[in-house]
């Protein structure tokens, strides 16, 4: 048994020293080998050119010797106009000379057209506002003689300029008139009172038709000559239905 052994020997070392010199060998192409290849002159590490103009990465990619292939655009938030904002090879890869590089270039944040609101109701404007992207900023409120009340008179920006998402417009609303005043609501009112609500309105009280009516108590007003909520000028004479 210690003979077969003994002639077995040779052949372990052998297997030791050829395990120990392929172990070595790896060790070698791994950390010297390689990256002198890897480091060649045909080779290099890709810069960062995130951040940068175009016509800068343009110029870095030329120097390295290295091929703009395609510029692709798209509206970013972060970045201004012009300015790189993703790359393909990506930045500290080791690359051969000559080979294509792609950039994504920003378009700046995305932008709308302002829109006319001139003479349209405050209401339905912020519903336009909103489904745009834009909002409503500050309002101001003033006496206009040319549109009537919650209609909007100015605006800042302009109609058709351009902004970015999410900015705001802000409005100047016209109250009516100085000499305007709404139409109060008489009917079911007890005919004293409708005289002195117009008058407090500065209307004034016109003709008086009286008629029978069984379903109101005499003295109620049943009906009237300009409708509730119009906008007239003061001194404007409104005429009552009255029951008997």
């Amino acid at each position: 048994m210690k003979e077969n052994l003994k002639q077995l020997l040779p052949y372990v070392y052998v297997l030791l020293a050829f395990l120990l010199t392929l172990v070595l060998a790896i060790v070698v192409l791994d950390k010297i080998v390689f990256p002198i290849l890897v480091h060649s002159e045909d080779t290099l590490k890709m810069p960062n050119l995130i951040g940068m103009q175009l016509s800068d990465a343009e110029r870095t990619i030329s120097s390295l010797d290295l091929k703009l292939a395609k510029v692709n655009e798209l509206y970013s938030e972060q970045y201004p106009n012009g300015t790189v904002i993703n790359q393909s090879p990506r930045a500290g890869q080791v690359i051969k000379k000559g080979r294509e590089v792609f950039l994504t270039v920003s378009r700046g944040r995305e932008e709308v057209e302002v829109p006319n609101l001139i003479g349209q109701n405050i209401r339905n404007s912020r519903v336009l506002l909103k489904n745009i992207g834009l909002d409503v900023g500050n309002i101001t409120y003033i006496n206009d003689e040319n549109y009537g009340i919650d209609t909007i008179v100015a605006q800042s920006p302009i109609p058709g300029s351009k902004v970015s998402y999410g900015k705001v417009v802000d409005l100047v609303v016209s109250r009516g008139s100085v000499d305007l005043v709404k139409v109060p609501f008489l009917e079911g009112l007890n005919i004293d009172n409708a005289i002195k609500l117009l008058r407090e309105s500065d209307l004034i009280v016109g003709n008086i038709l009286y008629v029978e009516n069984q379903t109101y108590l005499p003295n109620t007003v049943i009906s009237q000559s300009l409708k509730a909520g119009d906008l007239v000028k003061k001194g404007t004479i409104v005429d009552l239905t009255v029951v008997k």
